[in-house]
C-alpha cells in the first residue's frame, strides 16, 4: 500500500459511519487488550502487559501525514 493509497484529504464517511465507530470504539476508562509489540531498544518482543506492571502506558495510534 502507498501513502497515497492511505492517506486522504477529505473523509468521506458519513454520520453512519461516525456513529458505528462511535459505538464501538473503547471507552476512555477500558483497558486496552494486551498485544505483542517489539521493544525499540533491544529488538525482543514483549506484550504490552509487561509495560502495565510498572505504571501508567501511553499508546498513539495515528497518522502524521
Amino acid at each position: 500500500m502507498s501513502a497515497t493509497d492511505y492517506n486522504y484529504d477529505v473523509f468521506t464517511g458519513g454520520q453512519e459511519d461516525f456513529l458505528d465507530f462511535a459505538m464501538h470504539a473503547p471507552k476512555v476508562t477500558m483497558r486496552a487488550p494486551s498485544f505483542p509489540l517489539e521493544e525499540l531498544a533491544t529488538g525482543e518482543t514483549v506484550e504490552m502487559k509487561d509495560f502495565w506492571k510498572t505504571g501508567v502506558t501511553v499508546i498513539e495510534f495515528g497518522s502524521f501525514t
